[in-house]
This record gives C-alpha cells, structure tokens and sequence, in this order.
C-alpha cells in the first residue's frame, strides 16, 4: 500500500488482560502486518497503568478531555477507531474536529466498534445527550452482535447505513499458543484434573448480578463432581472490579469445600494453552458482545458452552443464563460428546478482511 492512511486505535493493552485488550493488540498487530500505519493508544479508565506489552506503536494516554485532544493533535490521524467504554473519547474527538474545521483543516474520520452493553452503562446521565450526538458524526459504528446493533440505531440514533454488524475475533499470534507461558502450578493441575474445564471473565457486577457467571460456573463444577471427583476448573480472572463479589466468591468455594477442584489464575498472559489443555470451556456471561474466547475456544477444537443472551457461533452449546442447574446440564452434555471436529475447528473465521473493507469506505 503506498502512502497508507495514519490509523489511531484508541483502546487498551494488557494489562488488565481481556478480551478488548486482546483485540486491539491483535489489531494492531494484523493492520501493521497488512501494510498499513497504526498506533494504539492505551486509555486506562481510571489511574494511568503502563501496559504489559512492549511495542513503539503503544503508548499511554490519561482519560480526561485535554490529555485526549492533546494526543489527537499529536498523532495527526486520519481514521480513530475507538474500542473502550470512554465517553469522553466521542467528545474530544468532535471537540478536535471543530478545531481542525477553524483551521480549514479536513475532518478526522472516526469508527467505533461497541463491544458490549457496558459501553452505554458506563455513560452519565448528564452528558449521554452530547455523547450521543457526537456518536452520530462517527462515519461508521460496528455493533458486536445483533442487539448492540439495534441499540445503536434505535437509542443512539445512528442512520442504519453507518451501522453494521461486526464480531472481534482476530487471530492470536504463535506465541499467544506457547503452553510454556502457563505457571508450573496450573500444569500441574490441569494434569491433576480430568476432565478440565477453562473459563476467564473479571469479577464484576451488571445488573446486580455477576456479570461472568464465575458463581454459576463453580456450582455447575461442584454438581459435576458427583460424576466426575477429579472434575477441575481453571478460572483466569482479568480483574476485580466488585471486591465484595470477589470476598463472596471465595466464602462459596469454601462452603462448597471446591478449592481442591478450583484454580483462579490472575493475569495470564494467555488464555489459549490453557484452553488447548481443557475439556470444555465456559462462558456464563450475562451480558456479551462477541467474546473472543468462544472462538479461541473452537479455534483450539475444544467446544464451548455459553449463556443464551446473545447469539454465538454455531458450533458454541448455550444454557439458560443464571440457571446454574440448566449449565451443569449442558456442560456434562458437552464434556461427553467430545472435541470439535478439527476440521470445523480449522474454518473459525476472523474479521480482518471486513474491517479493513469498512476502513477503506470510511477512508474513501
């Protein structure tokens, strides 16, 4: 590509490590491997954390409205992408566009990609009209899956031809595969534990309710033993949020006598050799966008069992969501029949193609 477009992706690198992190890492990494010119600016959403991940197109920036604008003005892009749940970001973006347009400067295109129903939760009351109209200048909005997509056009108000359907799943690198990466004591205990079950999600509350299902998945283990004793759970967690949650996960593993069954892992560097190792995974979420763990999961071969409240792949088995008893049914189910078939496992698609034909849209 000559001359390629400057592409500022605003986002987050581990840590903490999840699934939007991940993404615009990998992001970053499949545009550059693309030709094109990308820099990813690392948003923390509260205290300024240096990223775990050493690149010269990463760097940090403090979420508050004259860091952002003072970056925007640095970076010159011509196209944000924008992945975090940070209201400011739609503001200071159409802030630097009034800037540029006193100067007779083109406008900067802008894309978003809303991962899931916590980017609207985590906007203000008072400033969710003045986000909302800055939304709808962005020349283009992806929804992760069918019932973001409505949310943006009907609530947002976002023309239904700058709004598409787009999920996250872009290949991991070889090293992201490296079983090497995992702790010696998680070997050994996926070693141990047969069958194996892999799960990942911070402790963190929506709706009143836990939002990834960690307390729904250690009942469904402790169901689990009566068939399998030797039944045991790698749970990574990508961060606390909720403290209590987390104090009254512990006190359930205790009641339940589950920590010889139960191995919380925090910070891992990757989910997919655990993945890889285990026999089911588990995605108990009760709000999603498109997790990248259940294609990981089926990537690896290794079939997934995910909460109904949203549309998955094809090869992912759902259970009802909150209905501990309705997962440990369907997990045993899934345990039983087995791996995916590697040739399925081998078509798992990702999105690179598609969004850099809505970048060149955008961009045209």
């Amino acid at each position: 590509m000559q001359n390629p477009p400057h592409i500022l992706l605003i986002g987050e690198a581990p840590l903490p490590y999840g699934g939007i992190a991940t993404h615009c890492v990998r992001l970053l990494a499949w545009l550059r491997a693309q030709g094109w010119r990308a820099r990813l600016m690392h948003l923390p959403s509260f205290w300024l954390t240096q990223p775990a991940v050493p690149d010269p197109d990463l760097f940090v920036c403090r979420n508050g409205l004259p860091q952002l604008l003072h970056a925007l003005w640095r970076e010159q892009p011509d196209l944000v992408h924008q992945h975090v749940y940070r209201w400011r970001v739609p503001l200071a973006l159409a802030a630097y566009n009034r800037l540029r347009q006193q100067r007779n400067l083109p406008r900067v295109r802008a894309v978003a990609t809303i991962h899931g129903e916590s980017f609207f939760a985590t906007i203000p009351p008072l400033v969710r009209p003045a986000v909302y109209a800055a939304l709808r200048s962005y020349d283009h909005i992806l929804a992760d899956n069918p019932l973001l997509l409505q949310r943006v056009r009907n609530e947002v108000g976002v023309p239904a031809q700058r709004v598409s359907q787009l999920g996250a799943f872009l290949p991991p690198g070889p090293s992201e595969r490296d079983p090497s990466q995992l702790p010696a004591d998680v070997l050994e205990f996926a070693k141990a534990h047969q069958p194996l079950v892999a799960g990942n999600g911070a402790v963190a509350s929506f709706r009143g309710e836990d939002k990834y299902g960690i307390d729904l998945v250690l009942l469904a283990i402790d169901e689990l033993r009566k068939r399998w004793p030797d039944i045991g759970l790698v749970f990574s967690i990508t961060d606390v949020q909720d403290a209590a949650r987390m104090t009254g996960l512990e006190q359930l593993i205790a009641q339940r006598n589950l920590a010889p069954s139960v191995r919380f892992v925090r910070e891992l560097p990757s989910l997919l050799p655990v993945l890889g190792l285990a026999a089911a995974s588990v995605r108990a979420t009760n709000t999603d966008g498109d997790a990248l763990s259940v294609h990981e999961s089926l990537m690896m071969g290794t079939p997934v069992v995910a909460s109904d409240v949203v549309v998955r792949p094809p090869l992912c088995e759902r259970f009802a969501n909150r209905d501990a008893a309705d997962l440990a049914r369907v997990l045993a189910a899934t345990i039983e029949k087995g791996r995916v078939d590697p040739a399925q496992a081998a078509q798992v698609a990702h999105i690179g193609a598609d969004l850099l034909a809505v970048y060149r849209r955008v961009l045209a």
